[in-house]
Parts: structure tokens; sequence; C-alpha cells
């Protein structure tokens, strides 16, 4: 199930509508949901290699639990989609889901 790349489009499109600059650096927050603590940590350590801040929750409202990763660096529309591709694909294998991702202004 890949996501549109529109949806990353409309995210980079409403950070430069509302005056964010690209070129620069900021928080991106990336996220997860899995059945299992074991397969949450099991992606988290992929991302911890990679530079990534994470932390894993249980998330009871939905009984999953969840992984935060955190990174600082420049959002494009194509960098976003690519990363959003790879991290549907390790979530996957871990029976698990990416959610999406979220930027401040």
């Amino acid at each position: 199930m890949s996501r549109p790349k529109k949806i990353d489009a409309k995210v980079v499109e409403n950070i430069i509508r509302f005056g964010g600059d690209i070129e620069k650096e900021r928080p991106v927050d990336f996220f997860f949901y899995f059945p299992t603590e074991y397969a949450a940590t099991q992606v988290e350590v992929k991302l911890i290699n990679l530079g990534f801040n994470t932390n894993v929750n249980y998330f009871n409202p939905n009984e999953k639990w969840s992984l935060t990763a955190n990174k600082k660096m420049q959002v494009s529309t194509e960098r976003i989609y690519e990363i959003s591709l790879w991290f549907e694909k390790i979530a996957e294998e871990e029976g698990g889901e990416y959610d999406g991702w979220g930027a401040p202004i």
C-alpha cells in the first residue's frame, strides 16, 4: 500500500505557503504503529543506526505500539517521498504501518 506522492507534496506546499524555508533543516517526525513491542523495536534499531532519535510507546486506544522517529533534515517532496516508501517497506516487514510525517513551519 504505497502512499500517493501528492500527500507528501501537499505537506511541503503548506510549509512553503505559511512561510517556511525548505532550504533550512528542521526537525521532521515520522510515525509508525506495530502490533507488538518487539516489532516496533526491530524497526527502532534500524532507525537509530541511521541517526534518528526514536521513542516507542504503547498506544492503548489502538492497542498497538507506536514508534516516533525524529531527525533534523531539509524537506522536499522527492526526499520525503523516497523516505516514506522505505518506511512503508520496513514497517510492513514487521507487520506494522507507516503513518506519515510532520514538521514545523
